[in-house]
């Protein structure tokens, strides 16, 4: 408890984890924002639908490589204060440009900036953590950082979809922006030099660097992040745990919600319930993990994680579809939760532990490449195997496949020196 006090009475890490929170918050009401504004020019439409959030995933693959570069080369306070203005003035314009018409052209543009400055603001957020804390409090840093990122995220889900039913569109694009302009206001009071490396650049300086990256290195940078990134043992441990993750609920992400949706005739409210006790159990596991996580390897609690994760989700669907009953399913979910998050906390961890400060923004960039790259693509591949196989056939085999790939590793875990 002492370590989490000493975060707690840390100013700049509880200013940052403010900011974070609110960020959060804002980042999961666009998205209900978003299916509203669909449903508003286009009801029922899943193929508009489908290309909104295009808009929204497109960013990953073409900006987070690029705004990894940057992210090392400038003050991260500083990347994060522009990101949140940035999407903050974007939210705004949607407003603008919601009419009775039926084009979201000029907003889908608008989605992509949005997500666009959110891929800067990601791996700043990750790779500012260990200047805000002691070398040996990272990893309760990250834990504490991670529940506060989850905890936001957990009400940004819950409530976002009430804000945008009962107060309106054009109201929830307001609290949205108002959301990012405080969280920018909350990073403004972080000091201006954390740490050291963090020199002082005056206006003639940042502008000088600035065309030095765009005339000379920046292609250079993001090869070297790319070549530093695939030699370092760390960083492709990193990579291989997150595309098994990211795939992982890729291929549980569309079957996850029709089974759920079978299974309980419910069309939202199930899944809402369903996720609550998810987040809750994640919690949970975030708050002890980082307090007794230092006392373990965290390769093998990594691979221990994927064990208990596989058989909880093979476990849920086993109880959903056998027993008819949601409140064995909700205890499931609780535990699940609490079993997945050492894994995100403990890989973030080994990254600040093991990866240089000037490629931490590079390498995080590059994972988010490779997460959503896994994401997208196992969630279309089981979306069309869903229509051969059953969904419970296929959460069932993902959670048993989990589990084998968590033995596995586990016991082939003195091979991976980390």
């Amino acid at each position: 408890m002492s370590r989490y006090r000493d975060l707690i009475l840390n100013k700049n890490f509880t200013l940052y984890n403010i900011g974070q929170m609110l960020s959060q918050f804002a980042e999961r009401l666009i998205q209900f924002i978003l299916i509203g504004i669909v449903y508003k020019i286009a009801p029922g439409s899943t193929t508009q639908l489908a290309k909104m959030l295009i808009f929204t995933a497109i960013p990953a693959f073409l900006v987070s490589p690029i705004a990894g570069v940057y992210v090392d080369r400038f003050n991260k306070k500083h990347v994060l204060i522009f990101s949140d203005l940035i999407r903050a003035i974007m939210v705004l314009f949607i407003g603008i440009f919601l009419t009775d018409g039926t084009s979201l052209v000029p907003i889908y543009i608008i989605v992509f900036i949005i997500f666009s400055s959110a891929c800067f603001f990601i791996p700043a957020r990750l790779s500012i953590i260990p200047e805000l804390t002691s070398k040996d409090n990272i990893l309760t840093a990250n834990s504490f950082a991670m529940i506060s990122w989850i905890g936001a995220g957990a009400i940004g889900f819950t409530t976002g979809a009430f804000i945008v039913e009962f107060m309106g569109i054009r109201l929830a694009l307001f609290i949205n922006a108002f959301l990012y302009l405080l969280s920018a206001l909350v990073i403004i009071f972080l000091p201006e030099h954390i740490k050291k490396h963090h020199n002082k650049l005056s206006i003639k300086k940042v502008t000088k660097e600035l065309e030095n990256i765009i005339k000379n290195s920046f292609i250079h940078e993001l090869k070297e992040g790319m070549v530093y990134f695939f030699k370092n043992k760390s960083s492709r441990f990193v990579l291989s745990i997150f595309f098994i993750f990211m795939s992982l609920l890729g291929a549980l992400y569309v079957v996850g919600i029709v089974f759920i949706q079978e299974q309980t005739g419910l069309v939202t409210a199930g899944l809402g319930l369903m996720g609550f006790f998810f987040f809750l159990g994640f919690l949970i596991g975030s708050y002890f993990y980082g307090k007794l996580g230092t006392r373990y390897s965290r390769k093998k609690i990594i691979f221990l994680s994927f064990i208990l994760s596989g058989l909880s989700i093979s476990l849920f669907a086993f109880a959903l579809k056998g027993w008819h009953a949601n409140w064995p399913s909700y205890i499931i979910l609780l535990l699940l939760g609490i079993a997945i998050s050492p894994v995100v906390i403990s890989s973030n961890t080994i990254i600040h532990e093991t990866i240089d400060h000037k490629m931490r923004g590079r390498v995080f960039s590059s994972i988010g490449v490779i997460m959503n790259g896994g994401f997208a693509i196992f969630m279309y591949a089981t979306s069309y195997i869903a229509e051969l196989v059953s969904n419970f056939s296929i959460i069932f085999s993902c959670g048993i496949l989990l589990s084998i790939i968590g033995v596995s590793g586990y016991f082939f875990t003195r091979k991976i020196t980390i």
